[in-house]
C-alpha cells in the first residue's frame, strides 16, 4: 500500500505548541530521531479523536530526561525501565519511549534493551494497526504493514499472532477492547485461532490490568459485538465468575444512543454482571476494584428499596422513599437498569425519574440525637439504632410526622 501523509495543518494536535515544545526537544538531541507512534497515529488515519499523544525516539532514557530538562521542560521517570519518560509540556503528558526490543518475557511483564532500529521497535509491538509512525512533517512509517488494515479496520498481529500473545497475554484483551472501540466487521480469524489456543493466559494477569482493560472496553459507544466474542471464548466467565447479560447491557446501550448519553463503564458493567449483592461483591473483589467502584455497583444493585423503585415510575411518594433510601446515584442506576431489563417495556420514560432524583431536596429530619438522649438514652449503637428507625418511619409517612410525633412513636414501645 501506498505510504500515507498526514497534514499537520489537519491534525491540530501535531501542531499543538506543547507537542511542538516536547519533538523540538528530542530533535535537538538527535534529528530526526522522534516520531509520533501507536494510538494517536492510528486514530488520526481512521479519522478517530486523538486523546493521549506517544512518541518514540532513538534516545535512551537518559538522554530523554536530559533533552527533557535542557528544553526547560519537566521529564519524569514513570517507566524508566522500560525504556518510558513523561515529558510535561505547558502541564500536558507526553509518553516518551526509547527504541526498544523484548530480551525476556512471562507473559505479563518484559525485561527490554534499547536499540536504533525502528524496524526493530515496530516488531515487538502488538497490533500492526499500532505500529505505525509519523515525523513532524506527517510521513508515515509502517515497518509491518499496518496500512494494509486500515481500509477494514482490522487489528492483525505483528508477526506471529501467538508469540505476540505469549509475550503478553494482556493482548488478549486488547484485542476485543480495540475491536470494540475502532473495528470494523470480522475479526481477524488468525488472531481468534490464536486467543483461542492461548486464552487460559488470561489466567496469569493481575486483576488490576483486566479491570483496567474492561472499563476501558465498555466505554467503547458499542461494545456489544466484542463482549458476545469473549463470552464465546470463556473470558467472561474467567473474569467475572458468570457469562454475564447481554440483554441488560444492550438495554443500557440502547438508552445511551437514544439519549445521546456518554457510555458509563460502571453502569454497563453492573448491567453485564445482572447480579445482586453477593455477586457483586465477590465481582467487586475478583477484580479489585477501588472502594468508589464497589460502593457505586453496590448502590446498583441495593434490594433495600426494590420495591418503590418499582412503583415509582407512576408513584412518586415511592420514588421520594427510594432517593431517600438509596441516595440520587443509585436510584437513577436502579431505574436505568430496571428499564433496560425489561423484554417489553411499557410506555415510561425512566430519564424523567432520573431528572427527579437530581433534582429532588432531601427534606430535614427533625429529629437529633440530642433529642433522644434527653429522653434517657446513652451514646451508642442503641441511639443510633432509635434514630433510624424514626427515620424509616419518617420515609414511611413522606417525611410529614414532626419532631413531637416521632417521638411520641418511639415512647410507644
Amino acid at each position: 500500500m501506498t505510504a500515507l501523509t498526514l497534514d499537520p495543518a489537519q491534525h491540530g494536535w501535531m501542531t499543538a505548541p506543547a507537542t511542538r515544545k516536547v519533538m523540538t526537544a528530542l530533535e535537538a538531541a538527535c534529528p530526526g530521531g522522534a516520531r509520533f507512534v501507536g494510538g494517536c497515529v492510528r486514530n488520526a488515519l481512521l479519522g478517530e479523536p486523538v486523546a493521549d499523544i506517544d512518541i518514540a525516539t532513538r534516545l535512551d532514557p537518559d538522554a530523554v530526561i536530559a533533552a527533557a530538562r535542557a528544553a526547560g521542560l519537566k521529564p519524569v521517570p514513570t517507566g524508566k525501565a522500560h525504556g518510558t519518560i513523561t515529558v510535561v509540556a505547558d502541564g500536558q503528558p507526553f509518553e516518551v519511549t526509547s527504541l526498544r526490543k523484548d530480551v525476556a518475557t512471562d507473559g505479563r511483564r518484559a525485561v527490554v534493551s534499547f536499540t536504533q532500529d525502528w524496524a526493530e521497535d515496530a516488531r515487538r509491538r502488538d497490533f500492526r494497526l499500532n505500529a505505525l509512525y509519523a515525523d513532524t512533517a506527517g510521513v508515515v512509517h509502517d515497518p509491518t504493514g499496518g496500512l494494509a488494515d486500515l481500509a477494514e479496520r482490522r487489528f492483525v498481529f505483528v508477526g506471529d499472532a501467538e508469540t505476540r500473545i505469549r509475550e503478553d497475554y494482556l493482548r488478549i484483551l486488547r484485542l476485543f477492547r480495540f475491536q470494540a472501540w475502532y473495528g470494523g466487521g470480522e475479526v481477524d480469524p488468525t488472531a481468534l485461532a490464536a486467543v483461542r489456543k492461548h486464552v487460559a493466559g488470561v489466567h496469569k494477569l493481575s486483576a488490576e490490568r483486566v479491570w483496567m482493560e474492561l472499563k476501558k472496553l465498555l466505554a467503547a459507544p458499542d461494545p456489544r459485538a466484542a463482549v458476545k466474542l469473549m463470552r464465546d471464548f470463556g473470558l467472561l466467565e474467567m473474569m467475572l465468575g458468570v457469562n454475564g447479560s447481554l440483554r441488560v447491557l444492550s438495554g443500557i446501550i440502547a438508552q445511551d444512543v437514544e439519549y445521546g448519553l456518554a457510555p458509563d463503564s460502571m453502569l454497563r458493567f453492573a448491567a453485564l454482571a445482572d447480579g445482586g449483592p453477593e455477586r457483586i461483591k465477590t465481582m467487586a473483589a475478583k477484580l479489585k476494584m477501588s472502594n468508589a467502584e464497589t460502593r457505586r455497583l453496590e448502590g446498583a444493585v441495593n434490594p433495600a428499596a426494590r420495591e418503590d423503585v418499582r412503583k415509582a415510575w407512576s408513584d412518586s411518594a415511592a420514588a421520594e422513599r427510594a432517593i431517600m433510601t438509596l441516595g440520587a446515584r443509585a436510584f437513577e442506576d436502579q431505574v436505568r437498569l430496571e428499564a433496560a431489563g425489561e423484554v417489553a417495556p411499557p410506555p415510561r420514560d425512566w430519564t424523567l425519574l432520573a431528572q427527579f432524583a437530581r433534582e429532588w431536596k432531601e427534606p430535614d429530619f427533625p429529629v437529633k440525637g440530642g433529642d433522644l438522649i434527653l429522653l434517657g438514652y446513652e451514646p451508642g449503637p442503641m441511639l443510633g439504632d432509635a434514630l433510624d428507625e424514626l427515620k424509616a418511619i419518617w420515609i414511611a409517612e413522606r417525611f410529614e410526622p414532626t419532631r413531637e410525633e416521632l417521638i411520641a412513636k418511639l415512647t410507644k414501645h
